[in-house]
């Protein structure tokens, strides 16, 4: 269990928090054999879509899958939607227009910030004695343990990954995060507000270098994805 400094409850968002949760981050990397997260210098200052997106692109590239190319204003009301009500971002009404697609979602809440709910949904999603964030993780064969890391490294096939993402606060008025990823074999239905080259251009990526010796299991990790043909 990570310890997190007493700045993650008085500012969250802040620098302090966020760079703690940084190097939580790192250290739940290294056991898997990968180097640090290579962020930009700005990092903590971006908006919590835009961490939740340069997070996931580093693991998928770590893991050897195509990036996503950006956040996707399309999918952006989904993610907005559900980030309200806590659940997972069904953004099947919003690709009616689409004869072929594929897409994963991912919901949390109550973390100070969209770093720690990727941690979350990356590191502390399977069953350890017990102790875990995911409620659809009831022991340690349960198909729901390892779900949300699955649904963030899915989607390996050729075409484009766009993502929609909503942080802020829920109904309730806790702190929400969510995510959806969509595999098109296209770009010609989405615009993107926030790219991949956009995020490498301010640093994202330039001195990741992928383990060779990632673990094997990790290397077999298959997602269980909704799709549309």
């Amino acid at each position: 269990m990570r310890q997190l400094p007493a700045a993650c409850t008085s500012a969250p968002t802040g620098a302090t928090c966020t760079n703690a949760v940084v190097v939580a981050l790192d250290k739940a990397r290294a056991k898997l054999g990968l180097g640090a997260y290579a962020l930009p210098v700005d990092f903590d200052a971006l908006s919590g879509e835009q961490q939740l997106f340069i997070l996931s692109n580093l693991d998928r590239i770590a893991y050897g899958l195509p990036p996503i190319r950006g956040l996707s204003p399309t999918l952006a009301p989904a993610a907005a939607s559900a980030m309200t009500a806590d659940v997972d971002p069904d953004p099947t009404s919003l690709l009616s227009g689409l004869t072929t697609y594929a897409w994963t979602a991912n919901w949390a809440g109550e973390w100070p910030n969209a770093a720690d709910a990727y941690y979350e949904w990356m590191y502390d999603d399977g069953y350890d004695a017990g102790e875990t964030s995911n409620i659809d993780c009831t022991s340690a064969t349960a198909s729901g343990c390892w779900v949300h890391r699955r649904n963030v490294l899915s989607l390996a096939e050729a075409g484009t990954l766009s993502m929609g993402a909503s942080v802020g606060i829920d109904a309730q008025g806790h702190s929400s995060y969510t995510m959806t990823l969509v595999w098109t074999p296209s770009t010609k239905w989405t615009s993107y507000d926030y790219t991949w080259a956009q995020a490498r251009a301010a640093g994202a990526g330039s001195s990741t270098a992928a383990s060779s010796a990632v673990n094997a299991v990790e290397r077999r990790i298959r997602s269980k994805h909704h799709r549309r043909r």
